[in-house]
C-alpha cells in the first residue's frame, strides 16, 4: 500500500508535466505557425502591392509615352503642314506682265450680311499671253502669308476685307510673288443667278453650277472654249454692258471688251 501510494506520488507529477509540455508544445506549434502564415500572407500582400505598383508605374510610363508620341506627332504634323503649305505657295508662278502679258487677279466673294465688304472666297490670276496664244488661270490659297510693311505677317484673304480699296491686297502679292497687277475684277457668288441669265441671254447655255466650275477651274477647259466661242464679239459691248452691275472692278468698259476680245482671239486659235 505504501508503495502503492509512493508511486503515485512521482507518477502524478510526471504526468501533469508531460500534458503540460504537450500542451505547449501544441500551443507553440499552434503559435508558430499562426504568424509564419500571417507573414506569408503578408509577403504575398507585398508581392501583389508591389506587381500593382509596378503595373500602374508601366501603365503611367506607357500613358505619358503615348502623351509624349502623341505631341510630338501633332508637332510634327503642324511641321509638315507648314512645310507642304510653304512649298505649294513657292510653286506659284506669276508670269510678268509686258506688252503682250496681261494679267487680272479674279476675285470670288461669298455673301455676307454682317458687314459691308464681302469676304474673298477664292484668288486666281487670269493671265493673257498674247504672244503665245496662252491662258493661265493661277489659284493663289486664301490663308497664304503675306508681309504687309507696317502692318506685320497676314493671311492673304484678310488683306481683302480691310476695305474697299484694292491696294493692300495687290501691294501683298507684288511683295510675296514679285507680280505687278494692276487690274482686279470681284464676282460675287451672290450674282452668279443674274450673269447666269445674261449669257442665256446671250445665247450660251449656263448655269450656275457650271459658271461656279469655270471660275474654279485652272485651266481653260473645252467646255468653256465653247462657250466662249459661242458669242459673238459684236455681242461683247452689250454682254459687258449688262455684267457691269454685277461684278466690281477697276477697269473701264473699254478694257473689259478689249481683254474680252484678246481672250477670245487665243481660245479661237488654239482651236479648243
Amino acid at each position: 500500500m505504501k508503495k502503492l501510494i509512493f508511486t503515485m506520488i512521482y507518477t502524478i507529477p510526471v504526468v501533469l508535466l508531460v500534458v503540460a509540455l504537450g500542451n505547449n508544445f501544441t500551443s507553440n506549434n499552434n503559435t508558430f505557425v499562426g504568424p509564419q502564415t500571417k507573414q506569408e500572407s503578408y509577403t504575398n500582400k507585398d508581392s501583389s502591392s508591389s506587381k500593382e505598383a509596378a503595373i500602374t508605374k508601366e501603365s503611367t510610363k506607357n500613358q505619358d509615352n503615348l502623351s509624349d508620341n502623341k505631341v510630338s506627332q501633332n508637332k510634327n504634323n503642324s511641321t509638315n503642314k507648314e512645310k507642304n503649305k510653304s512649298n505649294a505657295t513657292s510653286k506659284i508662278k506669276i508670269p510678268k506682265e509686258c506688252d503682250t502679258i496681261t494679267n487680272i487677279l479674279l476675285v470670288c466673294t461669298v455673301p455676307n450680311d454682317n458687314s459691308f465688304e464681302n469676304p474673298p472666297d477664292k484668288f486666281s490670276v487670269l493671265s493673257l499671253d498674247s504672244a503665245n496664244n496662252k491662258i493661265s488661270f493661277i489659284p493663289i490659297p486664301l490663308d497664304t502669308d503675306v508681309d504687309i510693311p507696317g502692318v506685320g505677317i497676314k493671311k492673304l484673304g484678310d488683306t481683302y476685307s480691310w476695305g474697299d480699296n484694292t491696294d493692300l491686297l495687290l501691294e501683298a502679292i507684288e511683295s510675296k510673288f514679285d507680280a505687278h497687277i494692276t487690274k482686279v475684277i470681284e464676282i460675287n457668288t451672290e450674282s452668279l443667278s443674274e450673269i447666269t441669265d445674261i449669257f442665256n441671254d446671250m445665247g450660251v447655255e449656263m448655269t450656275e453650277d457650271k459658271l461656279l466650275e469655270y471660275l474654279n477651274e485652272t485651266t481653260v477647259s473645252k467646255s468653256m472654249a465653247d462657250d466662249i466661242k459661242s458669242i459673238p464679239i459684236f455681242k461683247y459691248p452689250k454682254l459687258v454692258k449688262c455684267m457691269k452691275p454685277y461684278i466690281k472692278t477697276n477697269m473701264n468698259t473699254t478694257s473689259l471688251i478689249k481683254y474680252g476680245i484678246m481672250t477670245y482671239r487665243i481660245v479661237s486659235h488654239n482651236n479648243l
